[in-house]
């Protein structure tokens, strides 16, 4: 998957083993905690009781429904046909677990694409004290799922941008396909991804590339938005009236700081105590400061690594010659597109509070943006000033990661207290091949 040796930073090469062994000790620490965390079993909340049910019901007479017998549609069907697949709460641990630790592997591999050196040794570190993976690994929730998606997506899309090739291209459109149906969130970051390629370097090249991209995000959307369709007829409608533009503000602030708290040692008293416009400014700030820009060595650098693998200069796509200008930068497109897809979903999920019950509140916003801690991560760290003296950085890097530790032990430790869902609350066929537990009365 990666670059070709030739092509790698002199960094790079240096750092390639420590690297290897680097990510599996981040690895272990991530499972660690996780094995911490969820030893007394899986959460649950309201949503969570509704996805097994789902599941249950699917097993049962091959139909998703809701306790009250209506079509079940109040989020896409790929998570509870996994929980269906998984047949019990320790196999769902397991599928928890295993989904973390790929989305570490992915994140980790593109942060070895595109960052320099020592900030791309950093990352699998912080992915590994992420507290809302944590969170959202601990409770029977789709977010788990959708975070190693959108990891798959983003590699894919690298690889495409670098390369070109055709298998990329489908690999990339199936991941994007399965996205909205785990959440519907997922058509939000497609909107980014391509308005983020859209306004970058995008329109340098060939009208085949246009339209594949243009064809791409047509079939990665459809699944999601038929199901949006079926939805709205299957029932009765989620959504109210709107609630007015201060719950706008409110949902701002609450992502501003659960942003700014992945970054900095933030008091959750300090949501309160500040005013709101404050954090709804300091989001669009932040996201102002994480906007992909490198010094012209650095993205020299980069770009270089990740140049495509056809040294004449062109790719091939479904067969045929794709000319890639000696301009185009992948690299910096990539991260273009992440940043525009991580506002395009906090825009779209602050404006859907407005008529939704859900999405409102800290805890919420820091469920919801748990798919954009990757990115964030990745982004922060390309945002660091390469001219920067050497002992600021590893000041920063100790403190960040000083209070990322501190935060995750704290939250494992507070998310093991949490009441487990019994075995028994989703049971799988007992021996004689009969229902066995609450549902098999």
């Amino acid at each position: 998957m990666g670059p070709p040796a030739d092509a790698e930073p002199a960094a790079a090469r240096h750092h390639r083993l420590p690297f290897g062994a680097w990510l599996v000790a981040a690895g272990l620490l991530q499972l660690a905690l996780f094995a911490y965390a969820a030893a007394p079993g899986l959460a649950v909340t309201s949503d969570s009781r509704l996805y097994l049910y789902a599941a249950q019901t699917l097993r049962d007479s091959g139909h998703l429904l809701h306790p009250d017998g209506t079509p079940y549609r109040y989020w896409p069907p790929l998570y509870p046909v996994l929980l269906r697949v998984s047949g019990s709460l320790a196999a769902i641990r397991v599928l928890h677990a295993g989904v973390q630790l790929g989305s570490l592997l992915l994140w980790s591999w593109l942060g070895r694409q595109l960052l320099p050196g020592r900030r791309g040794m950093l990352l699998p570190v912080l992915l590994a004290l992420s507290t809302p993976w944590l969170l959202v690994g601990k409770f029977v929730w789709s977010e788990c799922v959708f975070i190693l998606l959108f990891g798959a997506y983003a590699a894919a899309l690298f690889q495409w941008l670098r390369s070109g090739q055709g298998r990329w291209w489908w690999m990339l459109t199936a991941v994007g396909l399965l996205m909205p149906l785990e959440r519907t969130l997922g058509l939000f970051l497609l909107a980014g991804v391509g308005a983020g390629l859209l306004l970058g370097q995008w329109r340098q090249l060939s009208r085949l590339r246009w339209l594949l991209l243009a064809l791409h995000l047509a079939l990665s959307t459809v699944g999601g938005v038929l199901w949006q369709w079926y939805a709205l007829h299957a029932g009765p409608s989620r959504y109210h009236p709107s609630r007015g533009w201060g719950q706008l503000l409110s949902s701002g602030a609450d992502y501003g700081f659960v942003l700014s708290r992945w970054l900095l040692p933030l008091p959750t008293a300090s949501r309160v105590f500040l005013p709101e416009m404050l954090w709804a400014l300091g989001l669009l700030a932040l996201f102002g400061l994480l906007w992909p820009r490198w010094s012209e060595p650095e993205a020299t650098i980069l770009n270089k690594a990740a140049a495509p693998d056809n040294a004449a200069g062109t790719t091939q796509s479904f067969g045929r010659p794709a000319a890639i200008p000696a301009a185009f930068q992948p690299a910096q497109l990539l991260l273009g597109a992440l940043w525009s897809a991580s506002l395009t979903l906090v825009a779209l999920v602050a404006a859907l509070t407005l008529f939704a019950q859900s999405a409102a509140g800290i805890h919420d916003a820091e469920r919801y943006a748990s798919v954009l801690f990757g990115p964030v991560m990745l982004l922060s760290l390309a945002a660091w000033p390469a001219r920067a003296p050497r002992w600021l950085g590893m000041v920063v890097s100790a403190g960040w990661l000083l209070t990322a530790a501190l935060r995750v032990g704290h939250v494992a430790i507070e998310l093991r207290k949490l009441t487990p869902l019994a075995p028994a609350s989703f049971p799988g066929p007992g021996p004689d091949g009969q229902r066995v537990g609450a549902a098999g009365k």
